[in-house]
C-alpha cells in the first residue's frame, strides 16, 4: 500500500478508519464494496466480500422508497449511494453531464438506472430512472388492450404487422424517476414537485416522464433492462463508467492489456454478481429484476385501505374471471382469451391515486404482480393446472403497461409452463402458423413408419379444394396398427476420412430407457475397430445450456450386433421426444459426441416451448395425449384418471394416422371407432361423433377428404378420379416466437488473467469532513492512475478527497 502522507489541516480531526466487520458500508469513507473478483461472478467472490455486499444491498432496498432494480443496485455500489445520508452525495458526480430529457418529446431511449437531467424550467431536475414500462396509446384506462399488443416486438403497428424501419424504433414509454437519489430535497422540494405535476409540462400528474424513446435498432429495443443498461454504460454512459470519481472505476480492476471485450465482460460480471446477491437475500422478493422487501409486501397486504391486500386480491381474481362468460352455454363453451395491463388497472382503483404518485407507482406495480402470480400458482388445481372456473391465468408481456396478464377459458394448452414466463401469445396468435425451417430436408426423409405405408411413400402437402366425398365407398380399408415405439429418427449420414456424422431424433422410448440407436453402417466400422467389447464414452452437449458434468460425459455400454445402440444413458431432463442430435464418431475412437442445435427462433407447439431442432413427426406420435412422461407419469392434464373420449380420439389420430414429414397425421373417419378401441380398449359409443365435432370446433383436428388406391391404401391428397373418403387430420401448428438474441448481445467471458489480483482496488476516500487534506504524493498518484487506467472526470484530485492506490497481494 502506498503511504500517501495525507496531512491534517484541523487539529480536531482523526484519520479515517477502515470499516469494522459487520458495519454498513459508507462510500468514500471505507474500502470499495465491489472487488476485482466480483467481475468474475458471484461464485468467484470471497465469502467476506459477499457478506459485506449483501448486508449493504439489504439495507439499500429497505431504505429506498422505490423497488430497487439490479441496475439501480449496481449504481449504488459502483457510484456510491450512502444509505445513511440517503443519496449519491459522497462522490463528485458531474450532474450537468447527465443526458437531458424533455417531457413528451422524442429522445434517445434511456435504460433503468440512467441518471438524467430533466428540463423543468429555469432550474434543472436531477434524477435517477428507477423503473420504466411501455405506455402504448392503445392501452385503455381500465387496463384492456388489443391482443396483438401483448408481447409485440418493437416496430409492431397492428395484428401481425411489424413494418417500422429496421434501423430504429420509437416506443412510447413511462419513466419513473427518483428525484431524491442525490439527497432529500437536493434536486427539488415537495412544493416544486407538486407544481411540476400540476402543470403537466415537465412531468405528468403522477410525477412520471412520458416520452417517445428512440432505439437505434430493433435489436436494442428487444434487449432486457440489464443488457440495455450495460450497452448504455459502454457507449453513451462511457464517461460515467470510467469516471475517476467512482469508488471503483471498472478499468482499475483489469490489467493494462485487457481489451474492450474484456471490459464489457467485466461489466456483465459485476451486474450478474449484484443480481445474484439480491436474489440470495431471503428478506427480499424479486419481480422481473426489481427487488423489494417482503416486509413492504406484508404491510400492503395487511392494509385495509386503497390498493391494500383486499384490492390486490380482488384484482387477481378479476383478471381470471375476465375470461369467463357471464352466461354459460348449454353446449361446448366457446374459447375466450382476455388481456389486461396491471398499471392502468391499478389507476382505476378508487381512492388509490395518492399511492401511485412518483416512485409509489413502481412499488405498487411490483406488489400487484407478485400477488397475481401467487394467486395464479396457489389457486390452481393440481390435476388440471387451472384456476376455479376452468381458467388459466399467466403473464404474457412483462413490459407493456406494467405487465400484461392473459386469461384463457376454458382450459389451456399452456398450463404446464410457469405462469410468470411471458410467451407473448397475444402477438403470436396474430401470426400465421409456420413450420420450423430449421428441419433438415434429409432428416424429413427419414423412416418414421405409419400403419399403412412409410412416411417416404406418402408426402402429404396442402392441396386446393377437393371434390366432395362420395358416400359409402365400397372399398374396405385395412385398420391401421400401431408402429414400433422406437421406429424412425435416423437422419443424414456424413462420412469423411477421419470421422462419421449422423443425426438422430430421439423417440420417447429412447429417453425413458436411456438408449441411443446406432446406424448399422457405423456399427460395422466400430466392430472392425475392435470396439465390440469396449465401454464407450458419450459426450453430450446441449446447445445454449450447461449440463451437469455427470450428464455431459458418460461411460456407457454398447450393442454392436443384434440391436445396435448405446445403453445406460442418463439423458438430460431438458431433452424431449423429437429432439434432434447431431452425432459424431472419430474413426477408431471410443468416444461418440452428441450435440443439440438451437433454433434461430423458438416455437410454441401444443403449449410446449421448443428451443432446439426437432422432428415434428416424432413429436406428433410421442407427445400425444396419454403418452408417458420422463418421470414415468402420464400426461399432467389427464392425471391418473383414464383419458376422456376427446383425448382418446386425438390420441388415435396422432398415433395411428398416416404421417407426413411435417408431422401431419391423417386417419380415415371410418376408422375412428376401431382406432379408439385399439388405443384405449373402450367402447366410444354414440358419443364419438360429439367428441369429434368438439375437436373440430376447437381446432385440435380438421376434416378433409382423401382417396383409396387400387391396393386399398389411403392416399392424401386424393387421387383424381378415385373413390374419396372423409378424413380427420391432426396438423401441428407451431408458432414462431421472437428471434433469439444475436451473438453480439453476449459479452465474451471474462478471463481471470485480465483481473488484477490486488485485494483492494484504487479508490477515493473522503477526508475533508474530518479536517484532513490530501498530500502532494496522493495528488500525483491520482494523476498517474487516472492516465494509466484511462479514466475520465476531474483531472485533479477533488478537494476534500485523497486517493488510495491499489494494495497488491499478487501481480498488478
Amino acid at each position: 500500500m502506498t503511504d500517501l502522507g495525507d496531512r491534517r489541516v484541523e487539529n480536531s480531526a482523526t484519520p479515517p478508519q477502515t470499516a469494522a466487520a459487520g458495519t454498513l458500508w459508507r462510500p468514500f469513507e471505507e474500502e470499495p464494496l465491489l472487488t476485482p473478483m466480483m467481475a468474475l461472478g458471484w461464485d468467484a467472490t470471497a465469502p467476506q466480500d459477499r457478506a459485506r455486499l449483501v448486508q449493504y444491498l439489504s439495507a439499500l432496498v429497505a431504505a429506498r422508497r422505490a423497488p430497487v432494480h439490479v441496475n439501480v443496485a449496481f449504481n449504488a455500489v459502483y457510484f456510491g449511494y450512502d444509505v445513511v445520508t440517503g443519496g449519491y452525495v459522497g462522490g463528485p458526480l458531474d450532474l450537468f453531464a447527465f443526458p437531458q430529457v424533455r417531457f413528451g418529446e422524442t429522445t434517445e431511449a434511456l435504460p433503468v438506472g440512467a441518471m438524467v437531467n430533466i428540463a423543468a424550467g429555469d432550474q434543472p431536475l436531477f434524477a435517477e430512472v428507477v423503473y420504466k414500462e411501455g405506455e402504448h396509446p392503445a392501452l385503455e384506462t381500465d387496463g384492456a388492450l388489443p391482443g396483438w399488443l401483448s408481447g409485440a416486438p418493437a416496430g409492431a403497428t397492428g395484428p401481425g404487422v411489424a413494418d417500422a424501419p429496421p434501423d430504429g424504433s420509437v416506443l412510447r414509454e413511462r419513466l419513473v424517476i427518483d428525484v431524491d437519489a442525490f439527497g432529500q430535497g437536493f434536486s427539488a422540494t415537495l412544493a416544486r414537485l407538486d407544481r411540476l405535476r400540476h402543470r403537466g409540462r415537465w412531468l405528468d400528474a403522477d410525477g412520471h416522464i412520458l416520452l417517445d424513446a428512440r432505439y437505434a435498432t430493433r435489436h436494442d429495443a428487444d434487449l432486457d433492462d440489464t443488457e440495455f443498461y450495460a450497452q448504455y454504460l459502454l457507449t453513451r454512459g462511457r464517461d460515467q463508467l470510467r469516471s475517476a470519481a467512482a469508488p471503483l472505476p471498472l478499468t482499475t480492476v483489469l490489467s493494462d492489456n485487457a481489451s474492450e471485450g474484456q471490459l464489457a465482460a467485466a461489466l456483465t460480471g459485476m451486474l450478474a454478481t449484484v443480481a445474484d446477491a439480491l436474489a440470495s437475500l431471503p428478506e427480499l422478493r424479486m419481480w422481473r429484476g426489481y427487488a423489494f422487501t417482503r416486509a413492504s409486501l406484508t404491510a400492503r397486504l395487511g392494509d385495509p385501505g386503497p390498493l391494500g391486500g383486499g384490492d390486490l386480491g380482488s384484482l387477481a381474481a378479476q383478471l381470471a374471471r375476465s375470461a369467463v362468460p357471464s352466461r354459460r352455454s348449454r353446449w361446448a363453451p366457446s374459447p375466450t382469451v382476455t388481456y389486461t395491463a396491471v398499471g392502468p388497472r391499478l389507476r382505476s382503483v378508487r381512492d388509490g391515486a395518492t399511492q401511485l404518485l412518483d416512485v409509489g407507482y413502481a412499488l405498487a406495480v411490483c406488489h400487484a404482480n407478485a400477488v397475481i402470480s401467487d394467486y395464479a400458482r396457489r389457486e390452481t388445481d393440481e390435476a388440471t393446472g387451472l384456476l376455479p372456473g376452468e381458467v388459466h391465468l399467466r403473464l404474457d408481456d412483462p413490459w407493456q403497461g406494467g405487465g400484461v396478464w392473459r386469461a384463457e377459458y376454458p382450459d389451456s394448452t399452456y398450463v404446464h409452463i410457469d405462469v410468470t414466463e411471458p410467451l407473448g401469445l397475444g402477438w403470436l396468435s396474430t401470426l400465421p402458423p409456420v413450420l420450423p425451417d430449421e428441419l433438415d430436408a434429409d432428416l424429413a426423409d427419414g423412416a418414421v413408419h405409419t400403419a399403412s405405408r412409410s412416411a417416404s411413400e406418402s408426402v402429404l402437402t396442402p392441396t386446393p379444394p377437393q371434390p366432395e366425398p362420395q358416400s359409402e365407398p365400397e372399398l374396405v380399408l385395412e385398420i391401421p396398427q400401431p408402429e414400433p415405439k422406437d421406429a424412425g429418427g435416423l437422419g443424414e449420414l456424413t462420412v469423411t476420412d477421419s470421422q462419421v456424422s449422423w443425426t438422430q431424433a430421439l423417440r420417447l422410448t429412447h429417453l425413458l430407457e436411456g438408449r441411443l440407436p446406432l446406424p448399422d453402417s457405423i456399427c460395422t466400422q466400430m466392430r472392425d475397430a475392435g470396439l465390440s467389447d469396449v465401454r464407450m464414452r458419450l459426450i453430450v452437449t446441449h446447445d445454449g445450456y450447461d449440463l451437469d458434468p455427470a450428464e455431459a460425459t458418460q461411460t456407457v455400454n454398447t450393442d454392436l450386433f443384434a440391436n445396435p445402440q448405446m445403453m445406460g444413458i442418463e439423458w438430460p431432463l431438458e431433452f424431449f421426444a423429437g429432439i434432434v442430435l447431431t452425432c459424431t464418431w472419430g474413426r477408431g475412437a471410443s468416444t461418440v459426441r452428441a450435440t443439440t442445435t438451437l433454433l434461430d427462433c423458438p416455437v410454441i407447439l401444443d403449449g410446449m416451448e421448443i428451443e432446439h431442432r426437432y422432428d415434428p413427426r416424432i413429436l406428433t406420435r410421442d407427445a400425444a395425449p396419454g403418452q408417458p412422461r420422463r418421470t414415468g407419469e402420464r400426461d399432467r392434464r389427464s392425471g391418473t384418471s383414464p383419458l376422456s373420449l376427446p383425448q382418446r380420439v386425438l390420441r388415435a389420430v396422432r398415433c395411428l394416422g398416416l404421417l407426413d414429414p411435417d408431422g401431419r397425421a391423417v386417419l380415415a373417419r371410418a376408422h375412428l371407432p376401431a382406432a379408439v378401441n385399439i388405443i384405449a380398449e373402450a367402447n366410444a359409443g354414440a358419443e364419438l361423433d360429439v367428441a369429434v365435432e368438439g375437436l373440430l370446433a376447437a381446432g385440435d383436428l380438421r376434416s378433409d377428404v382423401g382417396s383409396v388406391d387400387v391396393t386399398g391404401q389411403l392416399c392424401f391428397p386424393p387421387i383424381p378420379g378415385a373413390l374419396t373418403v372423409p378424413l380427420v387430420i391432426y396438423e401441428p401448428r407451431p408458432v414462431k416466437g421472437s428471434p433469439r438474441a444475436a451473438a453480439p448481445r453476449r459479452s465474451p467471458a471474462l478471463e481471470a488473467r485480465f483481473v488484477r489480483t490486488h485485494s483492494v482496488a484504487g479508490h477515493l476516500r473522503r477526508i475533508g469532513d474530518v479536517g484532513w487534506a490530501a498530500s502532494e504524493e496522493a495528488r500525483q498518484a491520482y494523476r498517474e492512475d487516472r492516465v494509466r487506467f484511462r479514466l475520465f472526470g476531474p483531472a485533479e484530485l477533488p478537494e476534500g478527497y485523497t486517493y488510495i492506490r491499489p494494495h497488491s497481494r499478487g501481480s498488478s
